[in-house]
């Protein structure tokens, strides 16, 4: 029968299973994303040591169940096969992990010391020594095969390799590696402790050996799963409070798998009872039938007697009755030639109670230390002792069977339990996962977001109404930006009414005169060189105010930037004069990229607006507007709030593999009154403005032109000394 602290042990061996093939499928999913090496290995060691934890439970099953003994050395020597995989493949992970390039000699050794191991335990011989109440036997290989050992060396590297590691990294990074060296030494503990299990067969030693797998599990996947920029990172309890699955799938899965497990030890526990008790009573019945039958004699009966009366009562061929004198010689044994030998039975604890006129029925030792169970009981006319005794492993065999139907029962009930779990908690936690990437996607100023949830239960209702909610908020928005474009045009054409009546005042002069003078050859060639052109910048005016009034929907193009600047430039002339703003113009040849000319000129007429506004209370000032070519390296889309790199904050960018990227510069700076550090990194946020009037759309605006066209915008200020706006923008898009 298998102890309370051995069935609780199972259970762990069922979390712990549990944990680690999730574990490996997660693992698994990250190498098909990243394509990283040390996914690949760790997930590999997973999965073998879930099939390791796997064969244990399913022996200790097989063996209830009287399952040939051939069947269960394959599966012993499967065991040793999935642990000495994993420990090569974690090996490997350690390797990739730290970059550890010139020990990688070590990982061919590694996986040529494995083949070794399982071909030594493929043909070796196997012997199987199972004890009462242990789940796993002393496996007994004729060859030498150090699986666990060689395992137990492979974590002791991985802490090595970690505690190396730590010295290198900076303070942020060591969490996770730090993560690494604990769930190595707790896979050590966990190998040490089930040695002393095998060898002491005492039940704590195994489930502190299950414990220590489990917690070394959960602890090596937050290191790999986790970011160490993250607040998950800072612990495991913070790590699973973090999801809502794992919230769900502990509240509804944990608490069923307890309920499972607190009825099934209870109903095991009353089951055991009441089956001993009534295979104890039989062994009671038989004796007192044998000590009666002996009773019955006038004087000692010999053996042959003693052998008549036995055979006529019926008794399992298990069994053994045992008839001893008051000085423990043995009298009568299913074995003749014991009983001729009169063997003294002292060391037989059931005989020491029996001679000593004790009376009962249990487990008790013979006199060769082996467990029996059965009863005894004094005949007292002739001072002799009677013992019916039956070896535990046939003694129990209903009972084990009835433990491990019940142990069966509760398995399926918790991966039934588990899949059910897991199914609902999906349910639960996707559409609200959809619903805070759309709220982030929302916060980053992206309005095209739809939640695509079906269900018809309140979180369908809460994603309807978000959709709606987006909706209407994009058609707020649409007018903002149209009020922005207007805001921004009015401002323009109240200063360049000064610019069109200049040449409306020459084109109204000379057409007064044109009766007078038109005789004039020299008026004539002035007349048809001076109009066109007054015509021509007149024309030029209203185009640039039209192109940049209207919305007008993304569309590529070849764009040339100096061309659009200048046109930009020459809609803020009068502004410019007006305010005393010097603007200096310090363009390159660039080539023309892929681009949307109306979106990029509404981006340059935002930034050059801002910039003439940072400078009209200082009575004078600069603007400097610069290009120049180059190459990018762009690493992958910055979040809303930027990045910190050096005395700058850089928003936008693309993927591109970091690979150097043909790529032009805008820099355009102002010697304005600067911004400020704490609204510096809340520049580009939808709705943000330090000004008294306008939306705070603009720069948001500008900041998703430059994202849609794969570039990244660089910010440089200082407050009282003006500010710097680089723009980068790829000559092709990367999408």
């Amino acid at each position: 029968m298998l102890s309370t602290i051995a069935i609780i042990s199972i259970f762990t061996e069922i979390f712990a299973a549990g944990i680690i093939i999730a574990g490996a499928i997660t693992l698994l999913k990250e190498y098909l994303q990243d394509k990283k090496l040390q996914d690949l290995f760790s997930a590999i060691a997973f999965s073998l040591l879930f099939i390791y934890i796997a064969c244990i439970i399913c022996s200790q099953l097989m063996f209830n169940y009287g399952v040939a003994v051939a069947t269960l050395l394959n599966i012993n020597k499967l065991m040793v096969m999935c642990l000495t995989g994993a420990a090569v493949f974690l090996w490997g992970f350690t390797l990739e992990k730290f970059g550890f390039k010139k020990l990688r000699w070590t990982y061919v050794l590694a996986v040529l010391s494995g083949i070794f191991f399982v071909y030594r335990a493929l043909y070796s011989g196997v012997s199987l020594i199972y004890r009462e109440g242990v789940i796993e036997p002393i496996v007994d290989f004729t060859l030498f095969v150090p699986a666990e050992l060689f395992f137990g060396l492979v974590c002791f590297g991985l802490i090595i390799a970690s505690a190396h590691s730590l010295f290198k990294l900076k303070v942020k990074e060591k969490k996770l590696v730090q993560y690494l060296a604990v769930a190595g030494s707790l896979f050590l503990l966990g190998v040490f402790s089930r040695f002393f299990y095998l060898r002491l067969a005492e039940g704590y030693f195994l489930l502190f050996s299950w414990f220590f797998v489990l917690a070394a599990s959960l602890t090596f996947l937050l290191a790999e799963l986790s970011d160490e920029a993250t607040a998950e990172a800072a612990g495991i309890l913070r790590f699973f409070r973090a999801r809502i699955l794992f919230k769900l799938l502990l509240v509804f899965v944990l608490l069923i798998v307890v309920l499972f497990e607190t009825t099934t030890l209870a109903t095991m526990s009353m089951s055991k009872k009441a089956l001993s008790d009534a295979i104890i009573s039989n062994y009671h019945r038989i004796a007192e039938e044998v000590c009666g039958r002996i009773r019955d004699f006038n004087q000692p009966p010999s053996s042959e007697e003693l052998q008549k009366v036995i055979s006529n009562i019926t008794i399992e061929p298990s069994m053994a009755v045992l008839v001893f004198n008051n000085d423990g010689t043995l009298v009568y044994h299913p074995d003749i030639k014991r009983a001729l030998q009169a063997e003294n039975l002292l060391q037989n604890q059931a005989v020491n109670r029996a001679v000593n006129d004790q009376e009962g029925g249990g487990e008790f030792k013979d006199e060769l230390g082996s467990v029996m169970v059965g009863a005894y009981m004094p005949v007292n006319r002739f001072g002799w002792g009677v013992i019916v005794e039956e070896p535990i492993d046939t003694a129990y065999i209903q009972l084990r069977k009835l433990e491990t139907n019940s142990l069966l029962f509760v398995i399926v009930g918790i991966i039934l339990t588990s899949l059910a779990g897991i199914f609902f908690a999906n349910s639960i936690e996707r559409p609200i996962k959809n619903l805070t990437k759309a709220t982030t996607a929302i916060a980053q100023g992206d309005l095209r977001w739809q939640v695509d949830v079906q269900s018809p239960d309140e979180i369908g209702k809460l994603a309807a109404a978000f959709n709606q909610m987006t909706r209407d908020l994009k058609e707020s928005q649409e007018r903002l930006i149209l009020s922005e474009k207007l805001a921004s045009l009015g401002t323009m054409a109240a200063g360049m009414a000064h610019e069109i009546k200049n040449p409306l005042v020459s084109v109204r002069t000379f057409t007064q005169m044109l009766d007078k003078k038109w005789d004039d050859p020299e008026f004539r060639k002035k007349f048809m060189t001076l109009i066109p052109q007054e015509i021509t910048r007149i024309n030029r005016i209203a185009e640039s105010l039209l192109k940049f009034g209207r919305p007008t929907k993304p569309e590529l193009t070849h764009a040339d930037v100096n061309a659009l600047l200048d046109e930009v430039l020459m809609l803020f002339e009068s502004e410019s004069k007006k305010h005393n703003v010097r603007v200096t113009k310090k363009f390159s040849h660039v080539p023309e990229i892929m681009g949307d000319p109306g979106q990029l000129q509404q981006v340059f007429v935002n930034f050059i607006k801002n910039a003439i506004e940072s400078m009209q209370n200082q009575g004078k000032g600069e603007l400097i507007v610069k290009t120049d070519v180059g190459e990018v390296i762009k690493l992958g889309k910055l979040s809303r709030q930027g990045k910190k790199v050096g005395d700058e904050m850089v928003w936008g960018g693309a993927e591109t593999g970091g690979k150097p990227v043909p790529a032009i510069f805008i820099e355009i700076t102002d010697t304005g009154e600067g911004i400020k550090e704490e609204n510096l990194k809340n520049l580009f946020d939808p709705f943000f403005t330090t000004k008294m009037t306008g939306a705070g759309m603009g720069l948001s605006i500008t900041l998703r032109i430059i994202e849609e066209h794969g570039g990244s915008i660089k910010v440089k200020s200082q407050v009282g000394k003006g500010t710097t706006f680089i723009i980068a923008l790829p000559q092709q898009i990367t999408r």
